[in-house]
């Protein structure tokens, strides 16, 4: 007899597919023509931060988290890769109960809320 693999809801969560949205699509932040003096001092300071993803499965919380990240971004003039990781499996690796979720180059920086601008600036340090 030959046994029927079932796909209930929980496997569903954890089967890989792609997203199809695109803003899970990473991408570079351009610099700006002008720098301010504390994001010149960030990266002087051998804070150079490469990557930035924001971990979550696609709602509110997690939309608004990635806009406030990516506004903080743009307008310290930052020159990093920001991305917006929906897939389950990828965010499990991180270790993380509650998104949205802020890793900055590999290390979870933030979790479990829509952390503000100054939140974001500090953690970025600029």
């Amino acid at each position: 007899m030959e046994k029927k693999e079932k796909k209930g809801f929980w496997a569903s969560l954890f089967s890989s597919k792609p997203c199809k949205c695109s803003c899970a699509s990473g991408y570079v932040m351009p610099a700006g023509k002008a720098k301010d003096a504390s994001a010149g001092a960030a990266e002087e300071g051998g804070r150079g931060i490469q990557e930035i993803k924001v971990l979550g499965p696609g709602c509110a919380k997690c939309k608004s988290t990635f806009a406030v990240v990516e506004k903080v971004v743009k307008d310290s003039g930052m020159e990093v890769r920001l991305t917006k990781v929906e897939d389950i499996e990828e965010i499990m690796r991180y270790n993380i109960l509650s998104t949205p979720a802020v890793v900055v180059d590999g290390r979870v920086v933030l979790k479990g809320k829509v952390p503000s601008q100054s939140e974001v600036k500090q953690v970025l340090g600029v």
